[in-house]
């Protein structure tokens, strides 16, 4: 019966091996995927047990345009009410505590960072979460003129009486979609800094960017024209801010190399 060389039992058990390290390896990153999942969920939690205490005076907060004869609100189902606390609440909560979890995101991120890269996690979670409450702030200031674009559109002797439920949804989903869309320069200037883009791929993808661009405000904002246009023209402009960014990321990097 002939035996295994020597060379190839060694050579499969350092196989085995280096597979055994990858899979603890792979093990260990879930696992501490899983740990800050869960801590940013108990963060979300009591940022939303928070706000339930104050979600009167959110509600009131969203609701200050309708004044007597201009309009007014509705609960139409005995439940409504509470859902429209709990959602408010919860999408307080979800801006009050954006540094924690914003934190853990980049906390999870920064192990496979160098060191001088290490350095700006901090900055970074701030600007995010500065990015993030900026455009919450642009979309409030944004949802009277839709209000008001809503209410001219009634037939002249109708009296105007919304669903609370449905006008706080539209509220919401308008304050997260600006939230979110004013981190695109951010990501941009991530996605530069690790080579994944250029700013010449951004320019000549310009006008494919535009088409994602209004395909994406048709998704994440309740179906109309005017608060669809109302989303595109800022991320357009950002999507322009994110070259800019791009550009200060690849002349960062010449910088280093020359360094080096």
């Amino acid at each position: 019966m002939a035996e295994t060389p020597s060379g190839d039992h060694e050579r499969s058990t350092g196989d085995s091996d280096d597979l055994k390290s990858k899979m603890m390896g792979f093990l260990d990153h879930l696992e501490e995927l899983r740990v800050r999942l869960l801590r940013a969920f108990l963060i979300l939690v009591i940022g939303t047990a928070v706000c339930l205490v104050f979600s009167e005076r959110l509600i009131g907060f969203l609701t200050r345009w309708f004044e007597p004869g201009r309009g007014s609100l509705a609960l139409l189902y005995p439940t409504e009410g509470f859902v429209v606390r709990l959602k408010t609440a919860l999408v307080a909560g979800i801006f009050l505590t954006s540094p924690f979890w914003f934190a853990q995101v980049w906390g999870f991120i920064s192990p496979g960072l160098y060191r001088d890269e290490k350095r700006v996690v901090v900055p970074v979670v701030f600007t995010c979460s500065g990015a993030f409450l900026l455009g919450a702030a642009f979309g409030y200031r944004i949802l009277p003129i839709a209000i008001n674009y809503f209410q001219s559109l009634t037939t002249p002797g109708v009296e105007v009486t919304w669903s609370l439920g449905r006008y706080i949804d539209f509220s919401l989903r308008l304050l997260l979609a600006f939230g979110l869309v004013f981190e695109l320069p951010l990501i941009i200037y991530a996605a530069a800094q690790l080579g994944i883009v250029t700013p010449r791929v951004l320019r000549n993808y310009r006008r494919h960017a535009i088409i994602g661009i209004l395909v994406v405000s048709a998704v994440i904002t309740p179906p109309d024209i005017f608060t669809q246009i109302v989303l595109a023209v800022p991320l357009i402009a950002l999507y322009e801010a994110g070259i800019l960014t791009a550009v200060l990321a690849e002349r960062k990097q010449r910088r280093r190399k020359a360094e080096r």
